[in-house]
């Protein structure tokens, strides 16, 4: 086993014990809160429409549906590790609170108009978002299985190609054994007529 093998091997028992949730949802919550604090310093509301906010919440459903859809069922990660990926990262980043605070001040300053355009805009982009996480998934679903199937014909090709090349080599050593044998059965043939010959020779001279 190299030590990459190892290491790896180490890491997957690591995540599978007991006490591995919390401290994964720890990081992933503080990583996801970084992000979005980020986010959110890159494109300040300054009293008007709440693009951050926005941006978080649709990429935050895009993603859980790549977690939930395609890393929880497809590729075999430890339970723990998915779902602080989805509680912890996800959960950290995307903000429901913010948005509800965010409609009440449209409200109460009287801002109606935005307040309505806001909800829509949230409520259609992010299901909008959940639909193109699921097509995703079902891409990559695709690109899974497509891989699966070339890896498993180049197999069938090297093995149709190794028994063909056995075959190749079989062949002339069973033509060399048949020559050999016909050899044979020929030079025996002329002894035995030679012998024959002979005799028949000697029985003549007496």
């Amino acid at each position: 086993m190299s030590a990459q093998t190892h290491t790896a091997a180490r890491a997957q028992a690591l995540l599978r014990r007991r006490g591995a949730l919390t401290p994964l949802i720890l990081v992933m919550g503080f990583i996801g809160a970084s992000l979005r604090y980020l986010l959110e310093c890159a494109m300040p509301a300054n009293g008007g429409f709440p693009l951050a906010t926005l941006v978080i919440n649709i990429f935050g459903c895009f993603v859980l549906e790549l977690v939930n859809q395609y890393v929880g069922r497809r590729m075999h990660l430890p339970g723990a590790l998915v779902k602080s990926l989805g509680v912890g990262l996800v959960g950290a980043f995307t903000t429901i609170s913010a948005f509800s605070t965010e409609c009440l001040a449209f409200l109460q300053a009287g801002e109606v108009g935005l307040w309505a355009a806001y909800i829509t805009a949230t409520l259609a982009t992010t299901f909008l978002a959940s639909l193109a996480g699921h097509a995703t998934c079902r891409g990559l679903d695709a690109c899974r299985l497509a891989r699966i199937e070339r890896r498993r014909d180049a197999i069938h090709r090297a093995h149709a190609a190794r028994r063909a090349r056995m075959m190749r080599e079989v062949d002339p050593a069973k033509g060399q054994a048949r020559t050999k044998f016909t050899q044979d059965w020929a030079t025996r043939n002329t002894d035995d007529a030679a012998t024959s010959s002979s005799r028949a020779e000697e029985g003549e001279k007496r």
